[in-house]
C-alpha cells in the first residue's frame, strides 16, 4: 500500500516538461488577387500545413503565424475542385511575409498561380472565347436567320 501513496504523490506534482506554447512570431499575409466581377462566389480554401484557414473571396488576410518553414495549398471550388496550387515558404521571426493567390478565371482551368508578387491569372482566352461565341449566338445567328427568312421569300 505505501507504494501506491508514493505514485498518487509523485503524479500531483508538477511536471518539469511542460508542452510547448503556440506563440505565433511573424505575420502571414494572404492576397486572393482578382474582382468580385470575375471571381467564384465562394472563397478559395487555403491549408496552412495542414490546417485550414478562412480566406475572403478576395482581398487580404492576415495571419499570426509560428516562424520557420510552412506548406502552403489552396484550391477554389465551385462544381469541382480546380485553381490548385501550392508553396513551400519560410518565415523569419519578427517577419511579415506577402503570398499572392491568383485563381483562374474559370473552373476548367487545375492550375492556379501562387508566389511571393502578385501574379497573373490564368483562363483568359477561354474566358474571351466563351463571351465572343454568347456574342455570336445572341447577335449574330438572329440576323443569319432573318435574312434566311426574308430570302426565302
Amino acid at each position: 500500500m505505501p507504494s501506491r501513496i508514493t505514485t498518487l504523490t509523485r503524479m500531483n506534482q508538477p511536471s518539469s516538461q511542460q508542452p510547448p506554447v503556440f506563440a505565433p512570431d511573424a505575420t502571414l499575409s494572404f492576397t486572393v488577387q482578382g474582382s468580385v466581377m470575375t471571381s467564384n462566389l465562394v472563397a478559395p480554401t487555403l491549408t496552412i500545413d495542414g490546417h485550414l484557414a478562412p480566406l475572403p473571396i478576395v482581398g487580404n488576410r492576415t495571419f499570426a503565424i509560428m516562424s520557420g518553414r510552412h506548406r502552403l495549398q489552396v484550391h477554389s471550388q465551385w462544381m469541382r475542385r480546380y485553381g490548385h496550387a501550392a508553396i513551400d515558404v519560410d518565415i523569419a521571426p519578427g517577419q511579415t511575409l506577402e503570398v499572392f493567390y491568383a485563381p483562374p478565371y474559370h473552373q476548367f482551368s487545375d492550375d492556379g498561380a501562387m508566389g511571393l508578387n502578385p501574379q497573373a491569372r490564368k483562363g483568359r482566352g477561354f474566358l474571351v472565347g466563351t463571351w465572343a461565341f454568347v456574342v455570336l449566338l445572341v447577335f449574330v445567328m438572329p440576323a443569319l436567320m432573318t435574312a434566311i427568312v426574308l430570302a426565302s421569300d
